[in-house]
């Protein structure tokens, strides 16, 4: 502490040295500044906190806790003149230990506490009708309680009323309890009569029904159970239970009602993606055959339908399988026969395909009916080129999607081979 006083007054020396136009222009020095002098006055009040409440009193003592509370470690400087120099040295100060009378006293305490909150809520202990309240320690843990009863068809070890059936005249339990305090113990048996606990009306009522109902199972040659049609002056209605399984039944036709165009929806948004996806994987194929096939010669109508017909003759044949852009590409030649202008079908299919490649090539298409097919086919080559090198990213990237997919039915596997192998190891450990 005495460090930090020092560090203070270093510190507003300083402050009323140094001029206010330095000051001022400084924010550094400030910073420092107001940072040094924070942490000096918190340990300046650290240290006046520590004095005020010292561990260690009169150099050489350290206060236990009270009873009950426990040990605990105090970490001191060690010096032994000669023989050790200043070191850390823990000490571990032991708890309070009470005299044989204290002891006693603290007996006396806890078994009158005991014998105030036993009864609970009952009257006394002569007339037990609801459970005892017993607890394992009294006078805030000083006091352990060990119990026992004589009878544990009456009641539980919890002080619980556990019999069905009990007398009018009541049953006399006797309980056992040994309080120990250090090394002092104090054996007493507490008696308390249990009798049956009373009824309100409503359970009377209903335990005079059940006994109706009791006495009809011995009755010989009735095939009917006659049901009470009073009881204690009241009378008494019955209604069979009624079934909710058609309302359930609708509710679960509503579910699925709605999860239908939930489900549709996302077949029709997955189809969608695929049908994407295959287009994206054919885009190289297209561009690369309709520039053969107009460097070959071919106007470009031409070089057009040839590829559309000879995909219908191939599906007409068995020969291959539906392809989502011949088949947009056939649309276009029916447009075309139809009367449709050239450069319109070909942005109307750009626009169906829905995708950039597509369209791309449609505005090429477009462009070479409005400029001439000077460079139609370099323009093809130079598609079909770049379009071949984004196939390859999305075949890497359809792999990646692929390999994470299987993660999951993969861990299942490992999780499912992982029981397989412990749990007959456990079985035959336990074995």
């Amino acid at each position: 502490m005495s460090l930090c006083g020092i560090t203070l007054i270093v510190l507003i020396v300083l402050r009323i040295w140094k001029r206010p136009v330095f000051w001022r222009q400084n924010e550094v020095w400030r910073r420092v500044w107001l940072i040094m002098a924070v942490a000096a006055v918190l340990g300046i009040l650290v240290g006046i906190g520590g004095q005020a409440s010292p561990v260690l009193l009169d150099g050489n003592r350290l206060k236990r806790n009270d009873a009950g509370q426990g040990s605990y470690e105090e970490e001191l400087w060690l010096t032994v003149e000669g023989l050790v120099e200043s070191r850390s040295y823990p000490v571990s100060v032991p708890e309070y230990k009470m005299t044989a009378q204290e002891e006693q006293e603290c007996l006396e305490n806890a078994l009158e506490e005991l014998m105030q909150e036993l009864p609970g809520e009952n009257s006394s202990l002569n007339e037990v009708r609801e459970s005892v309240k017993i607890r394992d320690s009294y006078e805030d843990g000083l006091v352990e309680a060990e119990w026992s009863f004589d009878n544990y068809d009456v009641m539980d070890f919890e002080g619980n009323v556990i019999a069905q059936q009990i007398p009018e005249s009541g049953i006399l339990v006797c309980a056992s309890v040994t309080l120990s305090c250090g090394s002092s113990e104090r054996c007493e048996e507490i008696c308390f009569h249990v009798f049956p606990r009373e009824l309100s009306e409503p359970e009377q009522a209903l335990a005079e029904l059940q006994k109706g109902l009791i006495d009809q199972e011995g009755e010989q040659g009735s095939q009917f159970l006659e049901l009470p049609g009073k009881v204690q002056g009241h009378a008494v209605s019955w209604k069979e239970k009624k079934t909710y399984q058609p309302v359930q039944i609708l509710l679960l036709g509503a579910v699925f009602a709605i999860l239908i165009p939930l489900a549709e929806r996302s077949r029709k948004k997955e189809a969608q993606k695929i049908r994407l996806q295959k287009m994206v994987m054919e885009y190289p194929d297209v561009v690369s055959k309709l520039a053969i096939l107009i460097s070959a010669g071919m106007t470009l109508q031409g070089a057009w339908k040839k590829i559309a017909y000879l995909y219908e003759k191939k599906r007409k044949d068995n020969i291959c399988c539906e392809k989502p852009v011949y088949e947009e590409m056939l649309i276009a030649c029916h447009e075309m026969e139809s009367g449709m202008g050239e450069e319109r079908v070909y942005m109307r299919f750009g626009e169906r395909c829905k995708d950039a490649g597509y369209r791309k090539l449609a505005n090429i298409l477009s462009q070479n009916l409005r400029k001439g097919t000077r460079d139609i086919v370099e323009l093809l080559e130079r598609e079909a080129e770049q379009s071949f090198e984004r196939r390859k990213q999305e075949a890497k990237r359809y792999g990646e999607e692929a390999g994470t997919k299987l993660l999951f039915p993969m861990m299942l596997m490992l999780g499912m081979i992982m029981i397989i192998l412990i749990v007959p190891a456990i079985i035959s450990f336990q074995v």
